[in-house]
């Protein structure tokens, strides 16, 4: 039995608290015990009881995003994962996510520690650079401590960019893709809900962050063919509602919200798109083909070109041009497409990726 600890910005409802999530069921079903250690205490996912969860900094609420508090912080993590510790055993594994998380694991001398990427850095780096030269400087330092860390990469393009990067230099990069439960995703996506809507419908689930370009959508979604609706599954509607106005698709686009159980939306659409600059393994387009969904991408770095392999490459379109986006989902639309056969399906199995993750350690 291996005793693993996670250490994550928080259990928002985002894709890598996701993936995190289905990696400790699996090693939990496998015979291992789990720890997350989460940053911040917003919690959005559902989280089962075998999964024990720490929050090291609760009712405090400090101000994470700040270098100057760095160790005072580590020292906290670092103490409650000693507590976790001498209440079970020293963890055999830690795996540190997202970049709160590796400020501050940097500062904690860890042992079997790994830090796993689950996006471009290359690109968020740029995004930051737009956003003002303090910003910048902030990720660009964090970014650089992944010198002489063990680092995972969720997709083969995220892994050749770290082996490549100029900012920084490894130890080592290996390869893992996501887990997926494949039997409790077409399960869940059985499960009846009231809110699905009663005409066709094509899908986007994603927070209503930048890097996921929901303008890019939206303009596509004045192209296509069909006057479909959109369903946006995000936390953030006030956004992505002002966002619809601003570009006059607010009369074709539902918002129903965050929901922990997106596979019957996902079943039930027509096609799933997603518009991003940037990712690392894009978690739904593997769920929507698993539910035997149509989907249609940007083929941004890392990742979509990954999954959509053989015939469904044809679905895979630049970024930012909302133009191919749309000829993409009209063609989809009116195409028949066989999954069940989707290569992607053999690469992701839980009980196999977890067997990966726990050969690390």
């Amino acid at each position: 039995m291996k005793n693993v600890a996670v250490i994550i910005d928080s259990l928002a409802g985002g894709g890598a608290e996701r993936v995190m999530l289905t990696l400790a069921q699996e090693m939990i079903a496998q015979g291992n015990t789990v720890t997350f250690f989460s940053l911040k205490e917003n919690v959005e996912h559902i989280v089962p009881d075998s999964i024990d969860v720490v929050f090291p900094f609760k009712g405090n609420k400090p101000s994470l995003r700040s270098w100057f508090s760095g160790h005072r912080h580590a020292a906290v993590l670092s103490a409650a994962i000693k507590a976790a510790e001498k209440q079970q055993q020293p963890f055999d594994l830690v795996l540190v996510n997202l970049l709160e998380s590796y400020r501050l694991a940097h500062l904690i001398n860890l042992k079997k520690c790994f830090y796993v990427i689950h996006n471009s850095f290359n690109i968020e780096l740029q995004r930051e650079k737009l956003m003002g030269p303090i910003k910048y400087w902030y990720m660009r330092k964090i970014i650089k401590r992944m010198s002489d860390k063990q680092l995972v990469a969720v997709s083969d393009g995220v892994a050749q960019e770290l082996k490549t990067a100029s900012l920084y230099n490894p130890s080592s990069v290996t390869t893992i893709y996501n887990p997926f439960d494949i039997a409790r995703i077409k399960s869940l996506s059985n499960k009846t809900t009231e809110r699905l809507p009663l005409e066709k419908y094509i899908l986007h689930v994603g927070r209503a962050a930048k890097a996921k370009r929901h303008d890019i959508l939206f303009a596509a979604l004045k192209l296509i063919e069909s006057p479909i609706k959109l369903v946006c599954l995000a936390g953030n509607t006030k956004k992505l509602r002002k966002l619809s106005e601003k570009m006059g698709v607010s009369d074709r686009l539902i918002l129903p919200g965050f929901t922990t159980n997106p596979y019957p939306w996902i079943k039930n659409a027509e096609l799933l798109a997603l518009s991003s600059d940037f990712e690392g393994l894009p978690t739904v387009l593997i769920e929507a083909i698993v539910c035997g969904t149509k989907v249609v991408s940007t083929n941004c770095p890392h990742g979509p070109n990954e999954i959509l392999l053989d015939d469904l490459s044809q679905y895979l379109v630049p970024p930012q041009d909302p133009h191919q986006l749309a000829i993409a989902i009209n063609n989809a639309l009116k195409a028949n497409v066989n999954l069940t056969d989707a290569t992607i399906l053999g690469k992701i199995n839980a009980k196999d990726v977890t067997k990966s993750y726990l050969a690390l350690c």
